[in-house]
């Protein structure tokens, strides 16, 4: 009787642990979300940021965030098409500067011209189904 009293405590220990789990690990990410436009003018998040102040900007973003346990953090890099690829790899380099403990980073290119897109209010006229992720 001690024996299968054990067994049904290990498995409802072992499923409550497994629902933990999952619900851990099906949390949304936390995004922050970069714009540069083609003539390399930076917007981390909505705030118009000079590159020297990139690494700054997402160290303060990240430390204000909610702590949320096993959250990932995705870097969204959206950049004109027209920009060299070097100068967004050094943006990308600043941003994990800020905060580079386990992060995810995912660069668009944009045909920023046809998107019209102008300043603090970038991210309302991207249409993340229609652009060029590479």
């Amino acid at each position: 009787m001690m024996f299968k009293n054990t067994i049904f405590l290990l498995l409802i220990l072992f499923s409550a642990n497994k629902a933990i789990c999952q619900e851990i690990n099906t949390q949304e990410p936390f995004y922050v979300n970069l714009f540069i436009s083609a003539d390399k003018t930076i917007f981390v998040e909505t705030e118009k940021t000079k590159f020297e102040e990139v690494e700054t900007k997402v160290a303060a973003i990240i430390r204000n965030k909610p702590f949320n346990l096993d959250q990932r953090i995705i870097y969204r890099i959206f950049a004109d098409e027209n920009l060299i690829s070097g100068f967004i790899m050094d943006v990308n380099q600043e941003m994990l500067s800020g905060y580079g403990d386990d992060v995810q980073t995912l660069k668009y290119l944009l045909n920023t011209v046809e998107l019209n897109i102008d300043g603090q209010n970038w991210f309302k006229s991207i249409d993340m189904k229609k652009v060029k992720k590479i």
